[in-house]
């Protein structure tokens, strides 16, 4: 009697370890809802991005902080690209807003360029749209030599893609998103209803080549990553309700690996708007998610890498 209670209790204390251990380490996406930003005069938030070298990798200053740059809409209806840091993805702090003379000037992406020790900060200018059957915003360029000091950035005016359909030629699209493969940069380009573009150069600055349609379908606002020798994307729609999920060995010819592979179920609605990083074996996605009246916050999501790749292979 006493070995089979003995037996019995170890079996208990194992159960209770294994309990623990499971919910300890959270094996799905776990929802962290609206992050606060400290951002002041601000009216609505959007387009979230961290500042990245050419290679794609977050950018971390020399005290530890990550730097997220994000269209602002003020309560003085200027519309600025702001940025915040961070070091532990949880606590934001304010660190200012581009000039006013770039007003209207947002949904950034942000590159530190190690070579020159320059910030290369591409738009699109929401301000000075294009009317077509649908709203274009033209692409353009800023250049900054501070992160922590917006003063320092100059506008270099709007972008030429040479070779780019008529429809969008020179400049016009939304939501510039660019990683340097080996010797060139490539620019993905977003035209919702008509397909999201790709572009290259040799260098960072404002002339670019038209390359090729990257993805096809009505989706915009991409964010990406890299895990396992593979690059994932991440794309919406502005009145969407989940981002599919999209990949590729090469960066210029994508794949389906699954549809509505994010959503949070908080929300009816999941507008394209994002960003993500992978810090200590996490994945971090940081994401829009709206409120009254046109009006949008961030939120954070995270799952660890292991379950992450889990996911991406059960649709493969």
């Amino acid at each position: 009697m006493i070995a089979v209670i003995l037996i019995i209790v170890a079996l208990a204390a194992t159960a209770a370890v294994f309990y623990l251990t499971v919910r300890k380490k959270p094996t799905k996406w776990v929802y962290c809802g609206a992050i606060d930003i400290g951002i002041p005069n601000m009216y609505s938030v959007k387009d979230p991005e961290f500042v990245r070298y050419p290679n794609h990798t977050a950018f971390r200053d020399n005290e530890g902080f990550y730097y997220v740059v994000m269209s602002v809409f003020k309560t003085d209806n200027k519309w600025l690209t702001g940025v915040v840091r961070t070091k532990d993805l949880h606590n934001y702090s304010f660190v200012g807003f581009t000039p006013t003379q770039m007003d209207g000037k947002i949904a950034p992406y942000c590159i530190y360029n190690p070579d020159d020790g320059k910030f290369y900060l591409y738009y699109s200018d929401w301000k000075n749209i294009v009317k077509k059957d649908i709203n274009f915003s033209r692409l353009g360029l800023a250049v900054g030599i501070d992160i922590k000091n917006l003063s320092t950035f100059t506008d270099h005016g709007y972008l030429t893609v040479e070779g780019m359909p008529e429809l969008f030629a020179p400049n016009l699209g939304w939501d510039p998103y660019i990683v340097k493969l080996e010797d060139t940069y490539y620019m993905l380009i977003s035209a919702a209803k008509y397909e999201v573009h790709l572009a290259a150069a040799k260098s960072l600055g404002t002339q670019w080549n038209y390359t090729k349609i990257a993805v096809t379908g009505i989706l915009e606002n991409p964010t990406l990553f890299y895990l396992d020798s593979k690059w994932y994307m991440m794309l919406g729609i502005y009145n969407g309700t989940c981002y599919d999920l999209y990949s590729s060995e090469n960066f210029k010819h994508w794949n389906v690996v699954k549809k509505n592979f994010f959503q949070d179920k908080n929300y009816s609605q999941l507008p394209s708007g994002s960003t993500s990083i992978i810090v200590n074996d996490r994945f971090y996605h940081i994401y829009q998610t709206p409120l009254e009246q046109n009006r949008f916050q961030l939120s954070m999501a995270y799952i660890r890498v292991e379950d992450l790749i889990t996911e991406i292979n059960k649709v493969k």
